[in-house]
């Protein structure tokens, strides 16, 4: 029986955050405990609109609708174990 999707990881796709890391990011399945794998589902998304400010926050990631700005691969994942670890107590 698979495990229903618990985390919905969205990448932006706008250029900005693409060049910025976020065409790695789509590669976080392959760093993913193997615990989290059928929980998690993992989709681009159009630009979150985050390009016009002056912050640098790219890559942008929105787990669950909550956004992640500068994400890296360890980033997402931390989180998520911390999410599940939150989750289980």
């Amino acid at each position: 029986m698979q495990a229903k999707t618990k985390y919905k990881v969205e990448i932006c796709c706008g250029t900005m955050c693409y060049i910025m890391g976020g065409a790695d990011l789509h590669l976080l399945n392959d760093y993913l405990p193997a615990a989290l794998r059928q929980l998690v589902s993992i989709e681009g998304a159009p630009c979150f609109g985050n390009c016009d400010t002056h912050e640098k926050i790219h890559p942008c990631v929105r787990i669950n609708g909550v956004e992640l700005p500068n994400a890296s691969t360890r980033k997402i994942v931390d989180k998520l174990i911390i999410l599940e670890n939150n989750d289980l107590l």
